[in-house]
């Protein structure tokens, strides 16, 4: 994945029952990457505010390495709710 890639669009997917949301934000001069993610089967702007979990990162490719590193937290942390969204 590349800043330019973000730069112009969003990144969702999902993995084993974990959906997520990549997206650039915040001001111009200081963007941060914005991660988002959920239990399937719903996707984002249907999900409820109250199940998903967030994180923040630098825009830049170290915050990309960094995002993905949560990510992978994220799903190794709480395998039993990904797996569960699956069913």
């Amino acid at each position: 994945m590349s800043v330019g890639y973000l730069e112009k669009q969003d990144l969702t997917g999902s993995y084993r029952g974990m959906r997520y949301l990549l997206r650039k934000q915040g001001e111009k001069e200081a963007p941060r990457l914005g991660v988002v993610i959920w239990p399937q089967p719903l996707c984002y702007e249907k999900s409820e505010e109250g199940t998903r979990q967030e994180a923040e990162f630098d825009f830049s490719q170290e915050g990309i390495s960094q995002a993905a590193a949560w990510l992978n937290q994220q799903y190794e942390g709480h395998r039993e709710v990904w797996e569960k969204a699956r069913l």
